[in-house]
């Protein structure tokens, strides 16, 4: 009874986060955002949190906990919405290179992955939890039936682990065919800059007359098989990419829909980039 119960408030939770966030973000892009990483009404992230905090301050009988003060609640809050957020994006960046929030633009941020506004806001929504939403959420399901929370709470697990499924399926077929089509477009490149380099240089070798127009000519033909093998390189990007997008299925493509970024390094990656820029298009024209 008390797993299923606080499962019903973690789905609870996780919708009440849903609604927060795709309302936020709805207004501040000026267009629906249907947020999350699941395909679901719910960001889970957010019933952990909320959830972690009704048991901590309220459930369980920890010494000085559920006397708590408001101050005590938002540092407690505010430093675990920091390990929670921070730990969560390292692990879905680590499992499937991409991540679902970006602060990287924002002051005092880590990393792109907890900032001091964001967390700030997570501490006085602590507050809010424990003094107000947990209290309607407990007095909601304290008097439900107990066969009918444990129905409510398999069927709620039924479909969260349908999505999960679902959602982490997407995401691991997907790097798949993104490390292929890296590797197939890296095989491609190397093989046509050997073939432009020797082209060009049968017919740059037929020009030199000279002897001191060999370093010259040299020169020419490397920039001129750069050129063209990063304008191939540019196409057949483009080509695999949109053909990846248009050959995903509507899940596939809804999980994409919902990434903010891939992975995160210091000397960037060319193919990632060029996928978010697709994907950011991709999400501009759903819009329209």
């Amino acid at each position: 009874m008390l797993v299923s119960k606080y499962f019903v408030w973690f789905i609870i939770y996780s919708f009440m986060g849903w609604i927060y966030e795709s309302t936020y973000c709805t207004i501040r892009k000026h267009h629906w955002e249907n947020r999350g990483f699941l395909h679901g009404p719910i960001v889970p992230i957010y019933g952990v949190g909320a959830l972690l905090a009704s048991i901590l301050f309220s459930e369980f009988p920890i010494s000085g906990m559920q006397e708590a003060s408001n101050l005590k609640i938002f540092l407690i809050c505010f430093f675990g919405s920091i390990v929670l957020e921070y730990t969560t994006s390292w692990a879905l960046e680590k499992l499937f290179h991409a991540y679902w929030w970006d602060y990287s633009n924002v002051i005092c941020n880590i990393n792109g992955r907890v900032c001091l506004p964001a967390s700030i806001g997570f501490g006085l929504a602590g507050i809010l939890v424990v003094r107000v939403i947990y209290p309607f959420v407990s007095g909601m399901t304290h008097d439900t039936n107990v066969y009918l929370m444990e129905a409510l709470s398999l069927v709620f697990m039924f479909l969260f682990g349908m999505d999960m499924a679902l959602t982490v399926s997407a995401l691991t077929n997907f790097a798949k065919n993104f490390n292929r089509i890296e590797s197939e477009i890296n095989e491609q490149i190397a093989s046509a800059y050997e073939k432009l380099d020797t082209k060009a240089a049968d017919a740059i070798g037929n020009m030199i007359e000279k002897s001191e127009q060999i370093q010259e000519s040299a020169f020419v033909r490397k920039e001129l098989a750069e050129e063209k093998a990063a304008a191939l390189r540019e196409r057949l990007t483009k080509e695999r990419l949109e053909s990846l997008f248009l050959s995903s299925s509507a899940a596939q493509k809804s999980t994409l829909l919902s990434i903010q970024g891939f992975k995160r390094s210091k000397d960037g990656n060319e193919l990632r980039q060029r996928m978010r820029t697709m994907i950011d298009e991709k999400r501009h024209n759903r819009q329209k």
